[in-house]
């Protein structure tokens, strides 16, 4: 395993501590994360999905890449 991937068990603990924070920007961030290391497309369009809602209410830098990735699973149109 990758010494810099991290393990689903830090990224969700990553992620209730960014819902607690009320941390936009890196929620969206972190859920894109678990999108991109995800095996399973319906799973990771599901993590997609909350990172660009998220991404889009905060107007994240990276909202067009999320809307992207969601285009090429066939989840926007």
């Amino acid at each position: 395993m990758d010494a810099n991937k991290k393990t689903e068990t830090n990224l969700e603990v990553e992620i209730l501590v960014a819902h607690q924070n009320n941390d936009g920007l890196k929620l969206a961030e972190l859920y894109a994360e678990a999108a991109y290391n995800s095996s399973n497309s319906d799973k990771a369009c599901f993590f997609m999905v909350n990172a660009y809602t998220i991404a889009l209410e905060n107007r994240h830098p990276d909202t067009r890449s999320f809307f992207q990735f969601l285009k090429k699973y066939d989840r926007e149109s």
